[in-house]
């Protein structure tokens, strides 16, 4: 009995204790920085103002190379840079397997290209969209603007970078997987 009430005390200070304090710790930290409804209606209306007034030239100038014409082209279609949180698959492929989560898409900003991945290490390039966990859909670009470039994901687990599909008119074009609602 005298071990069993010993098992139960050591189990509840080294896991019962900490979950209780972090919980707590959660709390606290959920209050203090909770957003108020005005402060994110003016995030929402901050993005939606640089989402649908786009800064080629500044991100041009941020990236070092010119964008290509088919991404400043997706830049002008509104109800496609609204969409969210869908699955694309390219056809004839197996869509539980090979296809791609796209969370949104991020503005045409060098403020905005701040908070996506380094892409040094891959070359040039312009992040147009994300899967919402740290993870980019991004285009080269280069010294002379070209009609249309390939798409690549930049993942950080596991780290790399990976050819999604040879054009972005290709990729914008696939078929969407939306989410069922519930």
């Amino acid at each position: 009995m005298d071990a069993l009430l010993t098992l139960l005390a050591v189990f509840g200070l080294l896991v019962v204790l900490p979950v209780l304090i972090l919980l707590a710790r959660d709390k606290l930290r959920h209050r203090h920085h909770r957003e108020t409804v005005s402060q994110r209606d003016a995030r929402l209306k901050a993005w939606c103002l640089r989402m649908f007034h786009p800064k080629p030239d500044e991100v041009e100038a941020s990236c070092g190379g010119l964008l290509p014409k088919r991404l400043l082209a997706m830049y002008e279609q509104t109800d496609l840079l609204l969409d969210r949180d869908f699955k694309i698959c390219a056809p004839g492929k197996n869509r539980s397997r090979e296809s791609w989560w796209i969370g949104d898409f991020i503005p045409l900003s060098a403020e905005d290209q701040k908070w996506t991945c380094d892409l040094t290490e891959f070359g040039k390039g312009f992040c147009f969209a994300g899967d919402g966990m740290g993870n980019f859909y991004w285009v080269p670009v280069e010294g002379e603007r070209k009609d249309d470039a390939p798409v690549y994901f930049a993942c950080h687990d596991p780290y790399g970078n990976e050819k999604v599909c040879d054009t972005l008119d290709a990729f914008l074009s696939w078929p969407r997987i939306t989410k069922p609602k519930s």
